[in-house]
């Protein structure tokens, strides 16, 4: 990856539900680390999409009595519709029903094979539907997934192609030894050094079209279907253009992808393996989200605690829904949300923080003559970010990038009351009020990123000769949420 380049992607969520936060968090984050570098001048890809095959699928759109082309067309719908509700910047939104993934993924299972990591074998094995992927006797608690304790384990006896996963496992130590921060947080990596240092497995990745025929099929073997997880991964170099176009894969790859934590093992080991046997440089960088819980209970349809990320716009806005899911610290360990904990940041952060504070500013600046400020003013954006907040955002350090920006909306609430610039005579109260529009200024222009919208309307309402009195950004909240 050249110092011009930048390549990001998300998981590519699986559409037999409704978007949740926990997606809203990966894809938000992932918008932030493209809208970064775009502003360091860099040429940034920024890809999401949809995962629409495999068992899962087939299943549901059979129940539904629906084609199942038909059941992810609209699905996927759902997905795509998050760009303008979250106000995201992705370049590439791609199916894995697109016909040009279909021969990208037939064309890297030839890879494979030519290179002797594929070959066929007989099957029997315990499979979670709800994970898409087999199971050892020791992943499992009851004979049940701990990830799907209601889904019961299926077993598995049939001849299928298989993936020679157990070939790489020194090649993959050698590049978790090479790239000590290739998985982030560290807990994660340690845990993906331990799942390979103890030993791979090979793995399955086809099925009997008449069992399951909802899948990209084999080349030369029209008897099988490719395995869903096989399939989706190869959209990471399918989006560039691979195999066709090399100039934009050589350009952009590899990769930095951002996961949850049920996606470990998937991204880190098994794409990994993958792009090795297929000659390919691996991915760049994997950062893993937690898992987000409901008042300590996972979000579940049937206990009526999902949050959805159009709940959270319907009520905060899209700006501030953004944030308050960063504010959560991605990039780290599970993380516990109520309504309540969402409305007491909304309020304390946003509505008596930035909000209050920039309606503050802009009341006492429309009150000074002559003008407190000028376009020509405005030089933070000349000066580029604080190293700080930049350093931070490059070690994708989340918690450290928002506590910055608070402390400075905190410094310039501290600035106003210490100086209190209404009780000020008239020249002073002008340089004080100066001031504070300056720190806004700051403010404004790091938090473009975050909250796209809001940070350029403070930025120009702001920069501007005059500066009005401003409406709120944050109004209060009306009535408590339904708490679950």
């Amino acid at each position: 990856m050249n110092n011009e380049s930048f390549y990001i992607t998300t998981t590519l969520p699986y559409v037999n539900a409704e978007p949740h936060i926990g997606f809203a968090l990966e894809i938000v984050t992932a918008d932030v680390i493209a809208r970064f570098h775009r502003a360091l001048g860099h040429q940034v890809v920024f890809n999401t999409g949809t995962d629409e095959h495999g068992q899962k699928i087939y299943d549901r759109s059979q129940a539904e009595n629906k084609d199942p082309q038909t059941f992810v067309d609209f699905h996927a719908q759902q997905f795509s519709l998050l760009k303008n509700q979250l106000n995201l910047s992705f370049d590439h939104f791609i199916r894995t029903t697109d016909p040009h993934h279909k021969l990208a993924a037939q064309q890297f299972w030839q890879l494979c094979m030519e290179n002797g990591y594929i070959y066929k074998n007989q099957y029997k094995i315990a499979y979670c539907v709800g994970c898409e992927l087999e199971k050892q006797a020791s992943e499992l608690v009851d004979e049940h997934c701990p990830l799907h304790p209601n889904q019961q384990i299926e077993f598995r006896e049939e001849e299928n192609y298989f993936f020679k996963f157990s070939a790489f496992q020194q090649s993959l130590l050698d590049l978790y030894t090479a790239k000590p921060d290739f998985v982030k947080p560290e807990g994660k990596m340690r845990e993906i050094e331990s799942f390979v240092r103890n030993g791979l497995n090979d793995f399955s990745i086809s099925r009997l079209k008449t069992k399951m025929p909802w899948g990209i099929e084999v080349p030369g073997d029209p008897n099988h279907v490719m395995y869903v997880w096989f399939d989706a991964l190869v959209n990471y170099i399918s989006t560039l253009g691979w195999p066709e176009d090399r100039s934009v894969f050589n350009e952009f790859w590899p990769v930095t992808q951002i996961a949850g934590k049920d996606n470990l093992r998937q991204q880190a080991a098994m794409w990994q393996a993958m792009l090795l046997a297929a000659k390919l440089p691996p991915s760049q960088q994997i950062l893993i989200n937690g898992f987000i819980s409901i008042d300590g209970q996972k979000m579940s349809k049937s206990l009526g605690n999902v949050i959805s990320p159009n709940d959270m716009v319907q009520r905060y806005g899209t700006d501030a829904a953004r944030f308050l899911l960063l504010l959560l610290n991605p990039i780290s360990q599970d993380m516990d949300v109520t309504w309540e904990r969402f409305d007491h940041l909304y309020t304390s952060t946003l509505s008596n923080g930035i909000g209050n504070l920039c309606s503050r500013v802009a009341k006492l600046a429309s009150q000074i003559s002559p003008p407190t400020n000028s376009p020509a003013q405005n030089q933070e954006s000349a000066l580029g970010f604080n190293v700080v907040y930049s350093n931070a955002l490059q070690a994708y350090d989340f918690q450290k990038v928002t506590d910055w920006l608070l402390a400075e909306i905190q410094a310039a609430d501290a600035f106003l009351s210490e100086q209190k610039p209404w009780l000020a005579d008239e020249s002073t109260k002008t340089t004080l009020v100066t001031q504070s529009v300056k720190m806004i200024q700051k403010i404004a222009y790091h938090l473009i990123i975050f909250m796209p919208s809001i940070g350029e309307q403070l930025l120009n309402h702001f920069s501007q000769p005059t500066i009005l009195p401003l409406t709120p950004l944050f109004p209060r909240l009306a009535t408590p949420k339904n708490h679950v």
